[in-house]
């Protein structure tokens, strides 16, 4: 063979062999993917039996089988604590000498006519024998195969354990049976508070006679003004007064309670109304009512039943005219002639006072030998013709007395609304402090209320005497609000100043902090406070807790040589370490003296105190005193954070203020954070910490604590 023949050969050969590697690869290649099919077929019929052991497990159903050839029952089991399945075997006798008696017969029954082929499927609920207790069991199950003879060989279903079930079932009957024989009036009501059943007290309650009546008729359309309570039903319980008007007419108090279900059983919730007649407790009521408002020696009204006139009055917005009449020598009387006497003369003032022949007076036994007289729709001038009349009767009233001859005159205080008071307590108190300068100009005259000093300067000697009395009996409350990070947790506190007075209720620190200001008393305030905080930062230490607390410091006090001592000592004598006290101060102690208030600064910084500048933004603001001095923290002031979700200057000032904060590494608090809108801006700008009422309100420390350990309360 040639060499070029030999070529020919070889390059035929490794085309053939080529041609067989191709063949070789498909086929293996077609092998793997046959192999890959059967093992996903195997994996999916594996899932699949997994996904219907889950389902089973979940719905606490038991599997069970039987079989005629073996006549044995298995039955596979799913744990609610286990994933894992049992399973055991038992012939049909064995599990029927643990069925209830009572449930036996039925059983057998039901499973024969299956057996013989008169059903096919089959379902009963019967009471089964475990651990000496018995159990409802519902028990499923369906014919699989049949012999030439029509009997069942093989059959296969479910069991379950329903004996919750049947317990909620009874229970249902129970109240059912409760409802129906209630002696109170009780109702089933639809989402819409139409009834769809009633008891028997509620029929007889309206007369109806068959409740069948009452069926599909709205329950507030029989109760008077109810729609409000109706409407308001939000939560799961609600209760109010009515008045119940029945078919005949007949109108019946009643107490109303509605209480709002929603059970598995039923798509739509329901609410179960109970409704009680308080016919005599409001005949009692009306009783007690009328003793209350009235006074039992003069048959006039009490103080009680004047505030509740004047309450009309005002809510009426109609300008009228309030006479306080104090009589003078009635204490002679009582001392001279006796009390029965002077129990006489009180019921003659008050028939001359009921003598106003003016449409809608209201006369009033204040209390004593005090009278108010109110004057709808009158002028000064006619109160004061009115006044007269009274005094001049008051000085005509003949006292028979055995030891000598007694006179009764009056003092009259006179206050319009609303020029004098617009509210109850204004009013009285204008008229009583007239009637007091009618006093002291001589008695036996009237006086009509002028705004001026006299009273200002009573008032304003009240309140601060009584500061003072508060100041030196530690009866100041210092209430504290949170400071948070844009997540909404917190951060830190502000103590806040808070009085409560016995005599004026309570009074602004808007009131009484510019008056202690004023008077010298804001040193001791301040000395409180801190110490105040260092008593709520040890309760916090005790609990594991570290927030620290901004303490508000008055310019005057700051000034003052011995403050930066008097701090640092509160804190020592605690063991509290300053750095956890913040102290506030306003731009004010610079404008007093400016180096007085650069050493205090500086002496505070080397104690460790913490110090922020405070309503930054608001006044004059000046920012040579942030290149003056180095503040941990500027609180802006909540003017700069107003209108800055839909205003585009204020916006723009707001962020450079913060720009120029974050270069100079200056912490921001943001204050009067009140609105949802702020937070994206807030975030944007990255400000430090948020304060204001979208957050918390000023609350007493015992609350405060209780925000600890802190959560997050924005999305």
């Amino acid at each position: 063979m040639s060499q070029r023949d030999a070529e020919k050969e070889i390059a035929a050969l490794q085309r053939r062999l080529s041609r067989e590697k191709a063949a070789r690869g498909q086929a293996e290649s077609l092998l793997n993917e046959k192999s890959e099919a059967l093992y996903d077929a195997l994996k999916q019929s594996q899932g699949t039996e997994s996904r219907l052991r889950l389902a089973m497990w979940a719905a606490q159903e038991s599997y069970w089988e039987w079989k005629a050839d073996c006549d044995e029952i298995t039955i596979r089991t799913f744990s609610l604590r286990s994933a894992r399945e049992s399973k055991w075997q038992s012939n049909p006798f064995d599990l029927l000498q643990k069925i209830h008696d009572e449930d036996l017969s039925q059983l057998q029954l039901q499973w024969a006519i299956v057996l013989h082929g008169g059903e096919d499927r089959l379902e009963f609920s019967f009471r089964f024998q475990r651990k000496k207790q018995f159990m409802w069991m519902r028990l499923r199950g369906r014919v699989l195969e049949r012999d030439e003879f029509g009997s069942a060989v093989h059959i296969v279903g479910t069991t379950r354990d329903i004996t919750s079930e049947r317990e909620v079932e009874q229970t249902f009957h129970l109240m059912a049976s409760a409802f129906a024989s209630s002696r109170e009036p009780m109702l089933v009501l639809a989402s819409d508070y139409t009834i769809t059943e009633c008891n028997g007290a509620f029929v007889g309650m309206l007369r109806a006679g068959d409740k069948q009546r009452l069926i599909g008729t709205s329950l507030p359309s029989m109760l008077v003004d109810s729609t409000r309570h109706f409407a308001a039903v939000s939560g799961s319980q609600s209760r109010f007064e009515s008045i119940l008007v029945t078919p005949d007419e007949r109108e019946i108090p009643v107490d109303v309670s509605l209480s709002r279900f929603e059970s598995q059983y039923q798509k739509r919730p329901y609410v179960i109304a109970t409704i009680r007649d308080i016919s005599e407790r409001k005949f009692n009521e009306n009783r007690l009512r009328q003793m209350a408002m009235h006074d039992d020696l003069t048959g006039l009204n009490n103080r009680n039943g004047l505030t509740e006139s004047l309450q009309h009055i005002l809510q009426a917005e109609k300008a009228f005219s309030l006479l306080f009449i104090d009589l003078d020598g009635f204490k002679l009387v009582n001392d001279g002639a006796g009390h029965e006497v002077g129990d006489d003369c009180l019921r003659s003032v008050a028939r001359l006072l009921e003598r106003i022949r003016l449409e809608g007076t209201i006369v009033t036994r204040w209390g004593g030998d005090e009278f108010v007289v109110v004057l709808p729709t009158c002028g000064e001038d006619t109160a004061m013709d009115i006044s007269e009349y009274i005094i001049s009767g008051i000085e005509s009233l003949q006292i028979i007395s055995t030891s000598t001859e007694l006179r009764l005159s009056a003092s009259v205080g006179i206050a319009s609304y609303p020029n004098d008071g617009e509210s109850i307590e204004r009013l009285i108190q204008n008229a009583d402090a007239a009637m007091y300068q009618a006093k002291m100009a001589g008695k036996g005259r009237a006086n009509v209320y002028q705004q001026g000093l006299w009273e200002s300067m009573k008032a304003q000697v009240s309140l601060l005497s009584d500061l003072r009395k508060a100041i030196e009996q530690e009866r100041l409350d210092f209430y504290v609000q949170g400071k948070y990070d844009i997540k909404g947790v917190l951060q830190s506190g502000e103590m806040l100043c808070r009085w409560h007075s016995a005599m004026h209720g309570n009074v602004s620190p808007g009131v009484f902090i510019p008056l202690a200001e004023a008077n010298q008393l804001d040193f001791q305030i301040g000395l409180m406070a801190l110490s105040r905080a260092c008593d709520y930062l040890e309760v916090m230490a005790e609990h594991g807790l570290t927030v620290p607390l901004a303490v508000n410091i008055s310019a005057s006090q700051l000034l003052d040589p011995l403050f930066p001592a008097e701090a640092s000592e509160i804190c020592f004598n605690r063991n509290i370490p300053p750095r956890l006290i913040e102290i506030e101060l306003t731009e004010s102690i610079f404008i007093q003296n400016e180096e007085r208030a650069l050493a205090a600064l500086n002496a505070l910084r080397q104690s460790g105190f913490s110090l922020a500048l405070d309503d930054f933004g608001s006044g004059f603001s000046a920012l040579s005193y942030l290149k003056m001095f180095d503040f941990d923290t500027v609180k802006l002031d909540r003017s700069l954070l107003k209108d800055i979700h839909y205003n585009k200057k204020a916006l723009a000032l707001f962020q450079g203020i913060i720009a120029m904060l974050q270069q100079l590494n200056i912490h921001t608090v943001i204050e009067g954070v009140e609105l949802a809108e702020y937070l994206p801006l807030l975030r944007e700008a990255n400000v430090n910490l948020l304060q204001g009422f979208y957050f918390d309100k000023p609350a007493q420390f015992s609350e405060f604590i209780l925000r600890l350990p802190m959560h997050p309360t924005v999305e």
